[in-house]
């Protein structure tokens, strides 16, 4: 995956690289001007859906933190970082340079829309674990996204245990009792990711695996699920 900063990578030839994820795929298009239209055009329909929202109904779904001083805003947490939803104009500004883009607004606003959908309702993080299968689409999108992280995750999971934790930590995450390691990630309060993984041995080889709690569609549509992890595991994997 590709982020802002960082110039492209060019496989040798003959090498077997893994595709193109959709985070990078949105970030490249951005930088280089390709199809920005298009997403500029989504952000700003993101943002009319979210004027037609309660201010504090965003702030409880998303449990988020409403301020009143000064300009009105929404505080929304995001990993180790947080954006802000501003109410007057409304627009979202980014808590760190490397989460500034275009493309990361736009999964915001996605993440508000959904929630925002699921006023009244009782949807909560439950604390049971899904694979991307089980999500909306997932079959599709998760076919890829396995395809687009294997090796950035495997890579993570071969650090050593101190590096695997301090990069962990550097990105918001906790340890889980799951697998043999696991580090569970909070995207928004309400969109937690977990990460785990499985030693290898003499009989079996090592295998790790991207879980979501099973509300997790409540909350992003399923494609923003996996542009996130996408990011999340380059991070991680990149240090």
């Amino acid at each position: 995956m590709r982020v802002l900063g960082q110039g492209s990578i060019h496989p040798a030839a003959g090498e077997n690289m893994p595709p193109p994820d959709e985070y990078t795929m949105w970030i490249e298009r951005e930088k280089i001007g390709k199809n920005v239209g298009e997403l500029q055009k989504s952000y700003d329909l993101l943002i009319e859906k979210v004027k037609r929202i309660d201010p504090l109904s965003i702030a409880e779904m998303t449990e988020s933190h409403y301020k009143s001083n000064g300009i009105p805003r929404i505080v929304i947490p995001f990993l180790h970082s947080w954006f802000v939803l501003d109410l007057l104009p409304y627009r979202i500004r980014a808590g760190h340079a490397v989460i500034d883009t275009l493309t990361m607004k736009v999964l915001v606003l996605h993440h508000i829309v959904a929630a925002g959908e699921n006023q009244g309702s009782a949807v909560r993080v439950m604390g049971q674990w899904i694979d991307y299968r089980s999500l909306q689409h997932g079959a599709v999108v998760g076919a890829h996204l396995a395809k687009s992280t294997t090796e950035n995750l495997g890579s993570y999971f071969a650090l050593d245990n101190e590096q695997r934790v301090a990069r962990a930590l550097r990105w918001g995450g906790k340890p889980i009792e799951l697998a043999d390691q696991g580090f569970v990630f909070k995207f928004f309060p309400r969109l937690p990711v977990a990460l785990i993984h499985w030693a290898g041995d003499e009989e079996f080889p090592s295998y790790s695996k991207i879980l979501y709690d099973i509300s997790a569609s409540n909350y992003m549509p399923t494609h923003g699920l996996a542009a996130l992890t996408e990011f999340l595991i380059f991070r991680l994997a990149e240090g």
